[in-house]
């Protein structure tokens, strides 16, 4: 059964709300112990037993709250940047677009190829120095996820076991599992940054104590340290509630993100079997690095030694490989020495066939040029071309981007212009890792010209393309462009956004008959009047309304989405450019696509 990734994508967001449930009550313990700790350690400072004031109660209660709160804040600025903070936390480096080395080249194929399956933007790759087979995605939304592997999978995995890894990442971002997961690093710092603060008032007891020894004045520093230790246990405690919700919120996810892989990857035996290379490998999932700990529950094994089952944050590799494969008879195969294929063998492979044949349609130049940062932007700019304003735009192109750009514009536009508009959407998508390596300046210069291109009146797709690459590409330097809680507003309350949006669709039909039946056609998906007149289309206006619409509920986007489906729709065709328009709109408003054998 397909997954229904709306309604996964609101469960996440219900588990968020368990999420912090979990939260405060676990904040709650902490106060209680917290105040009994220093009642314990005043009395013993002063000598006699002793009742804690309301006053002083409330006072400790409102420290404890406050301390947990900042470390919140400041793990939450230090994420700000989404999934790529996370994969250099890890000690990753990210993976050149342009790379040649066959190992890597074939992970960023296969990154690419379910990236297009799934019709989200590609993501950045992150290789981690790690020699335990593991992967994850990081990051708010699909506009800044990153995809992180380890070099242990890079050299055990086989091309399908890679793929089945990297496919269930990839279910990972469309469940809406991501935003979730950083929200749960957050709140975990705060629940055992006690812990942190017990062992500065141990240390500073223990100085205190030394300090005084000559005095026999020592009370006051072992009441320090009494302090100091308390704190250390309740970190304990609080660890000890930390990984009961990680564990609670993240492993029934992983079960479906094992079947939603099977979506894309079509082979359920590459995730089996990359689960039994796992069980097979002498470092097995592990990930050694320092700060593995704080996001054990975003990689695709178990990453860290649990002594006790109910903490781990994936259920048992047994359980996950007989749910894919029933038949298996237990046994887990033996490490491999690394391999390293010559790119001629890589390129002779079966399944690079099957790429090339899925992408048969894009020429080997374009393919190759969205890999490299300048020749991305060449294609960006070729998207954006119109024959009645071309001598002005070529102009803007020299003016803005240097003649360097003019040149490779002038070799890729034809090229781009011949491919049908979903192939344009495809190689958009593959120009997205190669645009984010631009620094912020380049970025900045280079909107500038791309909305200088589009000018005051784009069309439809040209429209999308750019709000397109804006957002996601713009995720890379700034953290306001990152979607990291939806909005609470009803579909009611967003009209004002999303009805220009739906008009622009409907007008994107055709003659004037065809642009009201689809108009028609989307007020009935939304139960709304019919003679709702439909509002003239201004870009300027779309732009305003983009926020709303991307920050809106999973629920309040599958009526989008029934809407914009409805529109297009609505003259019972489905042409290859009404195609394009969807895996745009899909693209850009962040809504998960149903998976089809467009790429079987």
């Amino acid at each position: 059964m397909a997954t229904n990734f709306f309604q996964q994508q609101d469960l996440a967001r219900r588990n968020t709300k368990v999420l912090i449930l979990l939260f405060a009550l676990a904040v709650l313990a902490l106060i209680v112990l917290t105040n009994l700790l220093v009642m314990v350690s005043v009395s013993l400072f002063q000598g006699a037993p002793l009742q804690l004031p309301w006053e002083v109660i409330s006072s400790i209660s409102l420290v404890v709250i406050a301390v947990v709160g900042l470390a919140i804040m400041a793990k939450w600025q230090r994420l700000k940047l989404g999934g790529r903070a996370i994969a250099e936390a890890l000690g990753g480096n990210r993976v050149s677009p342009s790379a040649q080395d066959p190992l890597q080249r074939r992970l960023l194929n296969v990154v690419e190829e379910m990236a297009l399956a799934a019709n989200l933007p590609v993501p950045p790759v992150y290789l981690l120095p790690e020699k335990g087979i593991n992967a994850f995605a990081a990051g708010y939304s699909p506009a800044d996820a990153v995809i992180g592997v380890t070099q242990g999978a890079l050299e055990q995995l086989s091309r399908d076991e890679l793929q089945g890894v990297i496919a269930h990442e990839f279910s990972h971002i469309l469940n809406g599992d991501m935003r979730m997961n950083i929200r749960l690093i957050a709140v975990l710092n705060g629940i055992l940054f006690i812990g942190h603060l017990g062992y500065y008032l141990l240390r500073a007891g223990r100085g205190a104590s030394y300090a005084r020894s000559r005095r026999n004045n020592n009370e006051g520093a072992g009441a320090i340290m009494l302090l100091g230790l308390g704190l250390v246990v309740i970190g304990y405690l609080g660890s000890f509630f930390g990984n009961l919700i990680k564990a609670a919120v993240s492993r029934q996810r992983e079960y479906l993100a094992d079947a939603s892989a099977v979506q894309f990857s079509r082979n359920p035996s590459g995730i089996a079997d990359a689960l039994k290379r796992i069980g097979g490998h002498q470092y097995g999932a592990k990930v050694q690095h320092a700060n593995a700990d704080e996001v054990s529950h975003l990689f695709f094994g178990e990453a860290l030694s649990r002594w006790v089952s109910i903490f781990a944050t994936h259920p048992p590799l047994e359980k996950r490989i007989r749910r894919l494969d029933p038949s298996w008879n237990g046994r887990y195969p033996a490490s491999q020495a690394p391999v390293k294929p010559t790119p001629s063998q890589a390129a002779e492979q079966p399944q690079e066939r099957q790429r090339r044949a899925m992408l048969a349609a894009i020429p080997v130049l374009l393919m190759q040029s969205s890999h490299q940062t300048r020749s991305a932007q060449a294609i960006a700019c070729a998207l954006l071309l119109r024959t009645d304003t071309l001598a002005a735009q070529l102009t803007a192109i020299k003016a803005y981007g240097g003649s360097q750009l003019l040149a490779e514009v002038d070799q890729l536009s034809d090229p781009v212009q011949r491919l049908a508009l979903p192939q344009q959407v495809q190689l958009l998508q593959m120009s997205v890792p190669a645009l984010k390596q631009l620094s912020e300046s380049e970025f900045r210069a280079f909107d500038t010209l791309l909305r200088h291109l589009a000018g005051n009146t784009p069309d439809l797709a040209q429209w999308l393309s750019l709000s397109l690459l804006e957002h996601v590409v713009a995720s890379e330097f700034d953290s306001k462009e990152l979607v990291r809680q939806y909005n609470r507003q009803n579909l009611a309350e967003l009209l004002p956004a999303l009805l220009p949006l739906l008009s622009a669709v409907a007008n994107a039909a055709g003659d004037s008959s065809r642009q009201q039946q689809a108009w028609q056609a989307a007020l009935l998906a939304l139960q709304l009047d019919t003679t709702t007149a439909q509002p003239a289309v201004q870009f300027s206006q779309l732009d305003q309304a983009l926020r709303p619409l991307l920050t809106a509920s999973p629920a309040v986007k599958q009526q989008l989405w029934q809407a914009i489906l409805a529109a297009v729709t609505a003259d019972k065709t489905a042409s290859v450019a009404e195609q394009g328009l969807l895996n745009l709109l899909a693209l850009l408003l962040e809504m998960p696509l149903p998976v089809t054998d467009d790429f079987s």
